[in-house]
Protein backbone atom coordinates (compact mmCIF):
# COMPACT_ATOMS: atom_id res chain seq x y z
CA UNK A 1 0.00 0.00 0.00
CA UNK A 2 2.78 2.41 0.69
CA UNK A 3 3.37 2.29 -2.76
CA UNK A 4 -0.21 2.99 -3.57
CA UNK A 5 -0.01 6.08 -1.26
CA UNK A 6 3.44 7.09 -3.31
CA UNK A 7 2.20 7.20 -6.22
CA UNK A 8 -0.88 9.13 -5.59
CA UNK A 9 1.23 11.99 -4.02
CA UNK A 10 3.66 11.56 -6.69
CA UNK A 11 0.46 12.09 -9.03
CA UNK A 12 -1.23 14.73 -6.89
CA UNK A 13 2.60 16.80 -7.08
CA UNK A 14 2.74 16.21 -10.42
CA UNK A 15 -0.59 17.87 -11.48
CA UNK A 16 0.00 20.71 -8.42
CA UNK A 17 3.90 21.58 -10.44
CA UNK A 18 1.62 21.32 -13.57
CA UNK A 19 -0.16 23.78 -12.37
CA UNK A 20 1.91 26.10 -11.25
CA UNK A 21 4.04 26.01 -14.19
CA UNK A 22 1.10 26.78 -16.97
CA UNK A 23 0.64 30.09 -14.69
CA UNK A 24 3.95 30.92 -14.75
CA UNK A 25 4.09 30.42 -18.57
CA UNK A 26 1.11 32.58 -18.75
CA UNK A 27 2.55 35.08 -16.57
CA UNK A 28 5.81 35.27 -18.72
CA UNK A 29 3.73 35.53 -21.55
CA UNK A 30 1.80 38.03 -20.71
CA UNK A 31 4.47 40.34 -19.36
CA UNK A 32 6.37 39.41 -23.11
CA UNK A 33 3.81 40.10 -24.90
CA UNK A 34 1.76 42.82 -23.26
CA UNK A 35 3.91 45.71 -24.13
CA UNK A 36 3.99 44.68 -27.79
CA UNK A 37 0.30 43.80 -28.21
CA UNK A 38 -0.45 47.35 -26.58
CA UNK A 39 2.14 48.77 -29.40
CA UNK A 40 0.32 46.87 -32.31
CA UNK A 41 -2.91 48.47 -30.60
CA UNK A 42 -1.78 51.81 -30.15
CA UNK A 43 -0.80 51.68 -34.18
CA UNK A 44 -3.86 50.57 -35.30
CA UNK A 45 -6.14 53.03 -33.19
CA UNK A 46 -3.14 55.59 -34.57
CA UNK A 47 -3.91 54.10 -37.98
CA UNK A 48 -7.80 54.52 -37.52
CA UNK A 49 -7.70 57.51 -36.00
CA UNK A 50 -5.52 58.97 -38.81
CA UNK A 51 -7.75 57.45 -41.46
CA UNK A 52 -10.56 58.94 -40.12
CA UNK A 53 -9.07 62.47 -39.89
CA UNK A 54 -8.19 61.93 -43.43
CA UNK A 55 -11.95 61.03 -44.26
CA UNK A 56 -12.79 64.49 -42.68
CA UNK A 57 -10.12 65.88 -44.60
CA UNK A 58 -11.55 64.59 -47.74
CA UNK A 59 -14.91 64.86 -46.54
CA UNK A 60 -14.67 68.86 -45.97
CA UNK A 61 -12.52 69.85 -49.14
CA UNK A 62 -15.77 67.66 -51.76
CA UNK A 63 -18.02 69.43 -49.27
CA UNK A 64 -16.30 73.07 -50.08
CA UNK A 65 -15.63 72.33 -53.84
CA UNK A 66 -19.39 71.59 -54.40
CA UNK A 67 -20.09 74.79 -52.55
CA UNK A 68 -17.54 76.45 -54.74
CA UNK A 69 -19.09 74.86 -57.94
CA UNK A 70 -22.50 75.90 -57.15
CA UNK A 71 -21.60 79.30 -55.93
CA UNK A 72 -19.41 79.64 -59.51
CA UNK A 73 -22.16 78.26 -61.25
CA UNK A 74 -24.97 80.83 -59.76
CA UNK A 75 -22.72 83.73 -60.09
CA UNK A 76 -22.54 82.43 -64.14
CA UNK A 77 -26.10 82.10 -64.35
CA UNK A 78 -26.50 85.25 -62.71
CA UNK A 79 -24.20 87.21 -65.20
CA UNK A 80 -25.90 85.08 -67.94
CA UNK A 81 -29.15 86.40 -66.73
CA UNK A 82 -27.64 90.20 -66.82
CA UNK A 83 -26.22 90.08 -70.02
CA UNK A 84 -29.58 89.08 -71.53
CA UNK A 85 -31.26 91.61 -69.88
CA UNK A 86 -28.89 93.85 -71.15
CA UNK A 87 -29.75 92.66 -74.55
CA UNK A 88 -33.12 92.88 -74.34
CA UNK A 89 -32.82 95.99 -72.85
CA UNK A 90 -30.61 97.10 -75.98
CA UNK A 91 -32.73 95.45 -78.39
CA UNK A 92 -35.97 97.18 -77.21
CA UNK A 93 -34.17 100.84 -76.93
CA UNK A 94 -32.44 99.89 -80.74
CA UNK A 95 -36.64 98.94 -81.48
CA UNK A 96 -37.45 101.73 -79.50
CA UNK A 97 -35.45 104.15 -81.35
CA UNK A 98 -36.14 103.22 -85.07
CA UNK A 99 -40.26 103.51 -84.11
CA UNK A 100 -38.89 107.04 -83.62
CA UNK A 101 -36.82 107.46 -86.41
CA UNK A 102 -39.83 105.99 -88.45
CA UNK A 103 -42.13 107.77 -86.68
CA UNK A 104 -40.23 111.36 -87.58
CA UNK A 105 -39.95 110.12 -90.91
CA UNK A 106 -43.29 109.93 -91.03
CA UNK A 107 -43.88 113.39 -89.71
CA UNK A 108 -41.49 114.96 -92.17
CA UNK A 109 -43.17 113.41 -94.60
CA UNK A 110 -46.19 114.74 -93.89
CA UNK A 111 -45.28 117.69 -93.39
CA UNK A 112 -43.79 118.49 -96.64
CA UNK A 113 -46.75 116.92 -98.33
CA UNK A 114 -48.66 119.63 -96.55
CA UNK A 115 -45.89 122.15 -97.89
CA UNK A 116 -46.25 120.96 -101.33
CA UNK A 117 -49.97 121.40 -100.75
CA UNK A 118 -49.91 124.65 -99.69
CA UNK A 119 -47.42 125.81 -102.22
CA UNK A 120 -49.66 124.23 -105.25
CA UNK A 121 -52.27 126.34 -103.93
Amino acid sequence: MANKDLFKQAIAEAKSIREAAIANAKEALEETLTPHLKDMLAAKLQEMEDSTVEEEVINEAEEELEETVEETVEETVEEGAEEEVEEVVAEEEAEDDSDESEDEAEEEEAEEEDAEEASDE
